[in-house]
């Protein structure tokens, strides 16, 4: 079975950027037209169900305001449920990657990408699979802003 095309998807539902919802434009099964469309899936992502086949939203939302499928796209604020058009862009795998929000489950900081160093703390950003060293620094927070920076120019298209 074949992706869903711009226009088959524009025929069965509309999409509002500012609220980031898709609404059923006719009825289907149950919901009537004007329904709100797709549920949160065990991810956090918005699902839809078209022509038989389960869509995440953010991706048919692109594919209706952009009329391509992306290769990746990104949430900006991490919240994997906001679909409005201002939250969302599309990436490159590695871009996209960046944006796991959460650390290792054994940090000793608590923070993505901080290790504790006797006194000191370390600050690191891996980058397709590559460690790459930002310094040690007095405090964590100092680490994490290193952390954050590092990462504000990966996303402006920097190297590291």
């Amino acid at each position: 079975m074949s992706a869903i095309t711009p226009e088959r998807l524009r025929s069965l539902l509309d999409y509002c950027p500012n609220s980031g919802l898709l609404t059923f434009r006719v009825s289907k099964g149950r919901k009537p037209a004007g329904s709100v469309a797709g549920t949160k899936n065990f991810y956090g992502y918005i699902a839809v169900m078209l022509d038989g086949r389960l869509y995440r939203a953010h991706r048919l939302i692109w594919l209706h305001v952009h009329g391509e499928w992306p290769d990746q796209i990104d949430h900006i604020n991490g919240v994997r449920d906001d679909n409005r058009l201002s939250n969302l862009r599309s990436v490159p795998l590695k871009v996209n990657n960046q944006n796991y929000r959460k650390p290792r489950i054994d940090s000793a900081s608590g923070i993505q990408g901080i290790t504790a160093r006797g006194s000191k703390w370390q600050a690191q950003l891996t980058v397709d699979g590559k460690n790459h060293w930002l310094g040690n620094f007095p405090t964590r927070e100092m680490a994490h802003q290193a952390y954050l920076e590092a990462k504000r120019q990966l996303h402006e298209g920097c190297t590291l």
